[in-house]
């Protein structure tokens, strides 16, 4: 008696663990085109034919022990653990390649459960031949399995030893290229390395920080690089490699440290726990209230408490309290992830934003707010349906037979093995579905940004057509994927009557042959909502989940982007400092074969005004970048009061400094904001000090609105003058030690000028000043003039030194200064 109990559960739990393990293998491997060498064996005859004997003896095994005469209820659990276990090892030989993995899982598995079978068949024998046939059987599948086990590990060990061995070479290469290496390098290698964002190609190492703007472009899906996080995915298509990348998003979904949060998902899990329990309890109510009227008797108390049970059940009860304490959990989620992606992008080096459409970026972290319900469904919805599916195949055991709980296990992992293979085949149609909508974004963002220029050009017809298009691209392409979508749906659609039909013919046979009530079959058809629910959830919500995750692939691109430009581990703050700066055999490049600065040596001291001048391209702007810290210098260094800019802080080393570029960017506000935006704390008088140092406060206070007035979009409603002198002005009320000015004085008239160079000019004494400049007569007062070309400085020295020389700087003089061709220099 004990021993044909143990049986029984043996056979049940080996089929459950049998399927469950084929399950879990074909989500691993599926789409994984080329698996690793290692866990791979050779099809060959030797191995093919003991697989598909071990399936051939378990259908031998069926067909023997129907022949026996057992009642079918006895050996139902037996037959159909068996028949899992053929068909499991049948499967195994549909790959290209036998998996080592799968081989040996199913192989222990047989030998886990089949060993204590064949001792209880060995210790009870029933004195047959058949009984004695399904021994010989039992025995040989076991002597095959054991061989497939031990050729699976020898080819394992194998494989580790020749990694090792292989791995042991690449180390001796790697030596033997190391003695032969020169103990110094030539005199062509660059010294001091610093990865500044672009570092050389040959040496330069996998990182998404890697992209060129082609890769954000209209055909970058095609251009992505293998080697970045949408490169590898798009490579795989392995929901698996999904999960292993987009853990990078756990950290922000995760309310480790809210309290409120916490509380609320608590009582979220604590709904979902009631939930379980009023999944059986209401319909099996319903079932005792058939079973009461079959019987003639009046069931009124009984359907009192199915009321009480189905309200609580409902949207009314714990429905709404749960859906109470969703809000802030979704809530928690959104602020999480979109401030942690604008953080992160306003975090990463010029570099970045320079290769990159702002529109594209915008977009990616817009399509990465599906994420913020990732929480959400991932623990309240699939986690709970998951147990809805183990609590049904359970219940469904003890209340009918392992028929209807295998029934509803196959069904339920038939519908996600179905999901899985399906969402595939709609997975390119998504990428291009969210591709069409980031080229959508971006020709209304360069349109409507562009306005001046279009309506210069008078081009509204052709970018109304460019957008039209834009729209019909996606719509065409949410049409290919909405109708693959819906087939796919209709195609998972038809199991749930398939699975109901199954089910409601095993517990009609129950109900036939007296082993339950006419109530049950009430029961099951009241329960199947509750089960067929979350199974079509299941599967829905893991093609949406797909879905949410491949439009956040350009947002996994940026959280993943690294800054190459970054504080060291330590690094200090600056702090106040005198303005003295140093260049030391400074050497930079935005690409490894051509340098842009060569061997810059510049010293300045506190309060000195440095002029740099040259012709376009000469290195000016990048030699002041790499002051600001833009990008690292490739050799040499960059000290203030003799700190190393490698070695404080950005942002302590960005509050010293004080930049004007030539072309000014101002944020579509007032005036009063634009320039506060330098020191927030500065007062209206101080704002105003800083407008007459510019030579700007008259012409603002002669605006309707004064400083209240509006600036427009880049500060359109002003002119270029106007917006380079607001500029000027903003510098001045940060009133950092080093002034920067790149052509800050291009826009401005000759008069307004010479006011500007005189605030320059009286300011000087407490700033260390470098002023990059085309218009010579803006430096003739520099303490010293630095004269570029090709990245190195050719001359230097006082506006009346360099003149004396008659070289590079009295030939640029000239150029500016000769009229009608008279070689007459113009004296200053």
């Amino acid at each position: 008696m004990i021993s044909a109990w143990f049986l029984k559960l043996l056979d049940v739990v080996a089929a459950v663990v049998t399927v469950l393990f084929v399950f879990g293998s074909f989500l691993i491997n599926y789409k994984r085109e080329t698996p690793r060498k290692t866990s791979v064996l050779r099809k060959t005859t030797l191995r093919v034919v003991p697989v598909l004997l071990a399936s051939v003896s378990y259908v031998a095994e069926v067909t023997i022990v129907s022949r026996q005469g057992h009642k079918p209820s006895q050996i139902q659990d037996h037959l159909l653990a068996t028949l899992i276990f053929a068909l499991a090892w049948a499967s195994t030989c549909i790959r290209r390649e036998l998996l080592i993995p799968e081989i040996f899982g199913l192989s222990s598995i047989s030998l886990l459960f089949g060993i204590p079978v064949l001792i209880l068949h060995a210790t009870y024998p029933a004195g047959s031949s058949m009984h004695e046939a399904l021994l010989a059987i039992e025995f040989v599948r076991q002597f095959i399995v054991v061989g497939l086990l031990i050729d699976c590990l020898v080819r394992s060990l194998s494989y580790r030893k020749k990694t090792k061995q292989e791995e042991e070479e690449e180390e001796e290469e790697e030596e033997e290229e190391e003695e032969a290496r020169p103990l110094f390098n030539s005199s062509n290698s660059q010294t001091n390395q610093v990865s500044y964002g672009t570092k050389p190609q040959t040496s330069r190492p996998a990182s998404t920080s890697d992209f060129s703007s082609d890769d954000w472009d209209s055909d970058g899906e095609e251009n992505e690089p293998e080697n970045s996080q949408t490169g590898q995915l798009r490579k795989s298509g392995s929901w698996m490699v999904y999960i292993h990348n987009f853990k990078v998003f756990l950290p922000f979904l995760i309310p480790r440290r809210n309290l409120e949060v916490q509380a609320c998902l608590l009582g979220c899990v604590l709904c979902l726990v009631a939930d379980r329990f009023l999944n059986i309890l209401v319909p099996r109510q319903l079932g005792i209230i058939a079973d009461k009227l079959f019987a003639r008797q009046q069931p009124f108390s009984d359907l009192g408490i199915y009321f009480a049970l189905a309200l609580l059940h409902g949207d009314s009860g714990l429905q709404m309290i749960k859906s109470l304490a969703k809000i802030p959990i979704e809530q928690f989620s959104y602020r999480q992830l979109t401030n942690a992606a604008f953080n992160h992008v306003m975090g990463l080096e010029m570099e970045f934003h320079s290769d990159r459409d702002s529109a594209e970026v915008m977009k990616a972290i817009e399509q990465g707010e599906a994420l913020t319900n990732l929480l959400e469904t991932a623990v309240l919805e699939i986690v709970p349906t998951v147990i809805d599916m183990v609590v049904a195949i359970v219940f469904l055991y003890i209340k009918f037979n392992s028929s209807a709980a295998l029934c509803m296990l196959l069904a339920s992992l038939a519908f996600m093995v179905l999901e899985v293979v399906t969402s595939s085949w709609n997975v390119e149609n998504r990428r291009r579905l969210t591709k069409a909508e980031r080229a959508e974004a971006r020709v209304m963002h360069q349109a409507i940004q562009g306005w001046q220029t279009v309506s210069a050009f008078n081009m509204f017809l052709y970018e109304k057509f460019r957008f039209r298009g834009a729209v019909d691209k996606h719509l065409l392409a949410k049409k290919d994927w909405s109708q693959r979508d819906a087939y796919t749906t209709g195609l998972t659609e038809t199991l749930v009557p398939m699975t109901f039909f199954a089910l409601a013919c095993l517990v009609a046979r129950e109900v036939c042959e007296g082993r339950a009530s006419p109530g049950d079959f009430v029961f099951l058809t009241q329960y199947w909502e509750y089960l067929v629910w979350p199974i079509k959830y299941l599967s829905h919500e893991y093609r949406y989940l797909m879905a949410h995750l491949i439009d956040a692939e350009r947002l996994l691109d940026l959280l993943t982007t690294q800054p190459t430009v970054k504080d060291k581990e330590g690094a200090l703050e600056l702090g106040l400092i005198k303005g003295q700066v140093e260049f030391e055999h400074v050497g930079f490049s935005y690409f490894a074969r051509k340098s842009v600065i060569r061997d810059v040596n510049i010293s300045v001291l506190p309060g000195d005004t440095i002029a740099l001048v040259g012709p376009t391209g000469a290195g000016k702007t990048s030699l002041m970048k790499l002051l600001l810290r833009n990008y690292d210098v490739t050799s040499g260094s960059i000290k203030i009061d003799g700190y190393d800019v490698r070695d404080v802080t950005q942002g302590s080393l960005r509050n010293v400094l004080g930049v004007v570029t030539q072309d000014p960017v101002l944020f579509n506000t007032s005036i009063i904001e634009n320039l506060r935006y330098a020191k927030l704390s500065a007062s209206d008088e101080e704002i105003y000090d800083a407008c007459r140092a510019a030579a700007i406060h008259d012409k603002i206070m002669s605006f309707p609105k004064s400083y209240h007035t509006k600036v427009g979009e880049q500060g359109v409603k002003l002119s270029g003058g106007e917006v380079q002198r607001l500029a000027i002005a903003r510098v001045f009320l940060k009133d950092p030690p080093i002034l920067v000015l790149d052509e800050a004085t291009s826009s401005i008239d000759t008069e307004t000028e010479s006011e500007i160079q005189g605030a320059l000019k009286r300011l000087s004494r407490k700033r260390t000043t470098f002023v990059i400049a085309h218009r010579l007569s803006t430096v003739v007062h520099a303490d010293q003039i630095l004269v570029l070309s090709d990245g190195m400085i050719v001359e230097r020295g006082t506006h009346a030194e360099l003149l004396e020389k008659r070289d590079r700087y009295y030939g640029l003089w000239q150029k500016q200064f000769l009229g009608s061709g008279e070689a007459q220099l113009v004296e200053t």
